[in-house]
Protein backbone atom coordinates (compact mmCIF):
# COMPACT_ATOMS: atom_id res chain seq x y z
CA UNK A 1 0.00 0.00 0.00
CA UNK A 2 1.54 3.28 -1.15
CA UNK A 3 1.33 6.19 1.18
CA UNK A 4 0.71 9.59 -0.24
CA UNK A 5 2.70 12.50 1.08
CA UNK A 6 0.76 15.45 2.31
CA UNK A 7 1.75 18.74 0.77
CA UNK A 8 2.38 21.62 3.12
CA UNK A 9 -0.12 24.46 3.14
CA UNK A 10 0.55 26.95 0.36
CA UNK A 11 2.57 24.47 -1.77
CA UNK A 12 1.48 24.14 -5.36
CA UNK A 13 1.02 20.79 -7.06
CA UNK A 14 3.50 20.12 -9.84
CA UNK A 15 2.08 20.94 -13.22
CA UNK A 16 3.13 19.57 -16.59
CA UNK A 17 2.67 16.48 -18.69
CA UNK A 18 3.47 13.00 -17.37
CA UNK A 19 6.29 12.71 -19.94
CA UNK A 20 7.93 15.93 -18.68
CA UNK A 21 7.63 14.71 -15.07
CA UNK A 22 9.25 11.37 -16.02
CA UNK A 23 12.16 13.16 -17.75
CA UNK A 24 12.66 15.39 -14.70
CA UNK A 25 12.80 12.28 -12.50
CA UNK A 26 15.49 10.73 -14.76
CA UNK A 27 17.57 13.93 -14.55
CA UNK A 28 17.24 14.04 -10.76
CA UNK A 29 18.25 10.34 -10.48
CA UNK A 30 21.38 11.06 -12.53
CA UNK A 31 22.23 14.16 -10.48
CA UNK A 32 21.70 12.20 -7.25
CA UNK A 33 24.00 9.44 -8.51
CA UNK A 34 21.36 6.73 -8.73
CA UNK A 35 22.12 6.27 -12.44
CA UNK A 36 24.91 7.27 -14.78
CA UNK A 37 24.64 10.09 -17.25
CA UNK A 38 25.10 7.54 -20.06
CA UNK A 39 22.12 5.45 -18.87
CA UNK A 40 20.03 8.62 -18.35
CA UNK A 41 20.70 9.78 -21.90
CA UNK A 42 19.78 6.29 -23.23
CA UNK A 43 16.59 6.33 -21.09
CA UNK A 44 15.66 9.75 -22.49
CA UNK A 45 16.61 8.77 -26.05
CA UNK A 46 19.01 11.67 -26.57
CA UNK A 47 22.74 12.05 -27.21
CA UNK A 48 25.06 12.50 -24.23
CA UNK A 49 25.98 16.05 -25.35
CA UNK A 50 22.30 16.99 -25.50
CA UNK A 51 21.82 15.47 -22.04
CA UNK A 52 24.49 17.79 -20.59
CA UNK A 53 22.90 20.83 -22.27
CA UNK A 54 19.46 19.97 -20.85
CA UNK A 55 20.95 19.20 -17.41
CA UNK A 56 22.65 22.62 -17.32
CA UNK A 57 19.39 24.31 -18.37
CA UNK A 58 17.46 22.44 -15.67
CA UNK A 59 19.97 23.31 -12.95
CA UNK A 60 19.96 26.97 -14.03
CA UNK A 61 16.15 27.03 -13.87
CA UNK A 62 16.29 25.56 -10.36
CA UNK A 63 18.80 28.16 -9.23
CA UNK A 64 16.79 30.98 -10.81
CA UNK A 65 13.63 29.82 -9.06
CA UNK A 66 15.43 29.87 -5.69
CA UNK A 67 16.64 33.46 -6.06
CA UNK A 68 14.93 35.87 -3.66
CA UNK A 69 12.05 37.68 -5.27
CA UNK A 70 11.29 41.37 -4.88
CA UNK A 71 8.42 41.94 -2.52
CA UNK A 72 5.34 43.88 -3.47
CA UNK A 73 4.02 44.85 -6.84
CA UNK A 74 6.23 44.67 -9.86
CA UNK A 75 6.60 47.98 -11.62
CA UNK A 76 6.09 47.75 -15.32
CA UNK A 77 6.93 50.41 -17.87
CA UNK A 78 3.37 50.42 -19.23
CA UNK A 79 1.90 50.89 -15.76
CA UNK A 80 4.30 53.73 -14.98
CA UNK A 81 3.57 55.39 -18.33
CA UNK A 82 -0.18 55.24 -17.66
CA UNK A 83 0.33 56.80 -14.21
CA UNK A 84 2.44 59.61 -15.67
CA UNK A 85 -0.18 60.31 -18.35
CA UNK A 86 -2.92 60.49 -15.70
CA UNK A 87 -0.78 62.82 -13.60
CA UNK A 88 -0.13 65.00 -16.67
CA UNK A 89 -3.88 65.29 -17.40
CA UNK A 90 -4.57 66.19 -13.77
CA UNK A 91 -1.88 68.88 -13.76
CA UNK A 92 -3.14 70.33 -17.07
CA UNK A 93 -6.67 70.58 -15.62
CA UNK A 94 -5.32 72.27 -12.50
CA UNK A 95 -3.28 74.73 -14.59
CA UNK A 96 -6.37 75.64 -16.63
CA UNK A 97 -8.34 76.09 -13.40
CA UNK A 98 -5.65 78.39 -11.97
CA UNK A 99 -5.55 80.43 -15.18
CA UNK A 100 -9.34 80.88 -15.04
CA UNK A 101 -9.13 82.00 -11.40
CA UNK A 102 -6.35 84.43 -12.31
CA UNK A 103 -8.43 85.95 -15.12
CA UNK A 104 -11.49 86.23 -12.85
CA UNK A 105 -9.41 87.95 -10.19
CA UNK A 106 -8.03 90.41 -12.74
CA UNK A 107 -11.56 91.27 -13.91
CA UNK A 108 -12.81 91.64 -10.33
CA UNK A 109 -9.96 93.99 -9.37
CA UNK A 110 -10.17 95.87 -12.66
CA UNK A 111 -6.66 95.13 -13.87
CA UNK A 112 -6.09 94.98 -17.59
CA UNK A 113 -5.76 91.41 -18.83
CA UNK A 114 -2.37 90.19 -19.93
CA UNK A 115 -2.37 89.30 -23.59
CA UNK A 116 -0.54 86.06 -24.27
CA UNK A 117 2.56 86.56 -26.37
CA UNK A 118 2.22 85.42 -29.94
CA UNK A 119 4.07 82.25 -30.62
CA UNK A 120 6.54 82.23 -33.45
CA UNK A 121 7.21 78.93 -35.08
CA UNK A 122 10.97 79.00 -35.10
CA UNK A 123 11.13 82.25 -37.05
CA UNK A 124 13.20 85.16 -35.85
CA UNK A 125 11.32 88.35 -35.19
CA UNK A 126 12.34 90.85 -37.82
CA UNK A 127 11.79 94.52 -37.49
CA UNK A 128 9.83 95.87 -40.43
CA UNK A 129 11.01 99.18 -41.80
CA UNK A 130 8.57 101.25 -43.79
CA UNK A 131 9.91 102.03 -47.21
CA UNK A 132 9.58 105.55 -48.47
CA UNK A 133 7.41 106.09 -51.49
CA UNK A 134 8.84 107.78 -54.54
CA UNK A 135 6.89 110.94 -53.78
CA UNK A 136 8.32 111.13 -50.26
CA UNK A 137 11.85 110.77 -51.61
CA UNK A 138 11.28 113.60 -54.15
CA UNK A 139 9.86 115.88 -51.43
CA UNK A 140 12.82 115.11 -49.18
CA UNK A 141 15.20 116.11 -51.96
CA UNK A 142 13.32 119.38 -52.54
CA UNK A 143 13.30 120.45 -48.88
CA UNK A 144 16.11 122.73 -47.85
CA UNK A 145 18.68 121.09 -45.58
CA UNK A 146 18.76 122.17 -41.96
CA UNK A 147 22.45 123.03 -42.24
CA UNK A 148 21.94 125.61 -45.08
CA UNK A 149 19.19 127.51 -43.33
CA UNK A 150 20.16 129.32 -40.16
CA UNK A 151 17.79 129.00 -37.30
CA UNK A 152 17.05 132.21 -35.44
CA UNK A 153 19.23 132.41 -32.35
CA UNK A 154 17.62 132.76 -29.03
CA UNK A 155 18.51 136.00 -27.27
CA UNK A 156 18.43 136.57 -23.61
CA UNK A 157 17.32 140.04 -22.45
CA UNK A 158 20.27 142.14 -21.35
CA UNK A 159 22.79 140.28 -23.49
CA UNK A 160 24.46 142.29 -26.23
CA UNK A 161 23.26 141.59 -29.74
CA UNK A 162 25.73 140.09 -32.10
CA UNK A 163 27.90 142.77 -33.62
CA UNK A 164 27.44 145.09 -30.61
CA UNK A 165 29.93 145.58 -27.88
CA UNK A 166 28.98 145.30 -24.29
CA UNK A 167 26.98 148.03 -22.48
CA UNK A 168 24.38 149.93 -24.36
Amino acid sequence: MATQRKQPAGAKALTGSDEAKRKAAVFLEAIAGLRTTQSASVELGIALVRYYVLEARMLQAMIDSLEPKARGRKRSIDMELAQLRDENKRLEREAMRMQALYRMTQRAVGVKEDKPARKTKGKKKTRRVRRQSRGERILKDLRPEASTVEAPSATVPGDPKPGQQGGA
